[in-house]
């Protein structure tokens, strides 16, 4: 997303809803991901794909919504590989881009990012850990 402006005009999936990979490839081609989609492509993880939103986080804050930011950061989580830690700092980044942008403010993208980056290491192998489509 942080390729790209917030669309207010593409519905995501629900939370905690499965998402095909067609819808996926999709979602790649709105936000501007293709090397997500290529990556999904080349060797899709063998867990089906669905967001909880903003793990551990409020997916509303203050009247507005932050799950698209959350949404797209969990597509780039699931789809990971161990060891991608540098795909893995520029996922959490484009998160705290995101959701500055959204928010118009930076204090709680700065907070989620500090967060995201403690708890999402996948040596944790938890459903938001970096990686979690492939364990």
């Amino acid at each position: 997303m942080s390729n790209s402006k917030i669309r207010t005009d593409y519905k995501l999936p629900e939370i905690n809803s499965e998402v095909s990979l067609e819808t996926i490839k999709e979602i790649c081609e709105v936000y501007d991901l293709p090397e997500i989609w290529k990556k999904i492509e080349k060797d899709p993880p063998a867990k089906p794909f669905v967001s909880d939103g903003c793990s551990m986080w409020p997916d509303i804050t203050s009247g507005i919504s932050i799950y698209e930011a959350c949404f797209l950061h969990d597509l780039k989580y699931w789809c990971g590989f161990p060891g991608e830690d540098v795909a893995r700092l520029k996922a959490d980044a484009e998160l705290m881009i995101d959701v500055s942008r959204i928010r118009d403010s930076v204090k709680m993208a700065e907070i989620m990012f500090h967060g995201v980056r403690v708890g999402g290491t996948e040596h944790l192998k938890q459903a938001f850990s970096w990686g979690f489509g492939r364990f």
